[in-house]
């Protein structure tokens, strides 16, 4: 039963599907694995809980993450080492899973995406903003796949048609705040 658990959790890992942008198909990546640990504690506890071993499913999820942080590095988009980024991703995974398992918090909560956005800005040395509807666009259409037979195939077609048009077409100043308010 833990090996199919263990490769329930690989499977979802590489369905996620890829945007295109490196950093938001990173983010879908680390909004899977938290959403994984939250719904199957004591599954996490054992693929990541042993100190002095580390299972083979979380051996390859590592091996995959690795990957992933390489394709961020040759695009010029880590500020650090891989092997620093990946070991600081897993923590920062472990860390967060492990404290909203203890709190019965959400995977899609705010800490969670706190978590996210701090390990992305030290990842990249810049402030990684999801809020943009660009961004939420690119995020939305690269979670897509993480959930299967919630739409229709035409519902899906459709949505991923409008989540396009909006990554193609918004303007980033339509997202920012107005200039010249005072404090």
């Amino acid at each position: 039963m833990t090996d199919e658990a263990f490769a329930e959790y690989l499977e979802r890992k590489r369905a996620v599907t890829r945007s295109g942008d490196l950093l938001v198909d990173f983010a879908a990546g680390w909004d899977m694995h938290v959403g994984f640990g939250v719904e199957n504690p004591a599954l996490y506890a054992l693929m990541y809980g042993g100190a002095d071993h580390q299972s083979a499913a979380a051996q390859t999820a590592e091996a995959e993450l690795r990957r992933g942080l390489e394709r961020l590095a040759d695009a010029g988009l880590l500020c650090m080492g891989v092997g620093e980024a990946t070991a600081m991703t897993t923590a920062m995974a472990i860390g967060c899973v492990t404290r909203l398992v203890h709190d019965g918090g959400s995977a899609t909560g705010p800490l969670a995406k706190r978590m996210r956005s701090a390990l992305m800005s030290e990842l990249t040395g810049r402030p990684h903003e999801l809020g943009s509807s660009e961004h939420a666009g690119a995020l939305l259409l690269a979670r897509l796949g993480s959930a299967p037979e919630l739409f229709t195939s035409a519902e899906e077609a459709l949505l991923r048609q409008w989540l396009r048009t909006l990554i193609e077409h918004v303007a980033p100043s339509q997202d920012a705040p107005e200039q010249g308010a005072k404090e």
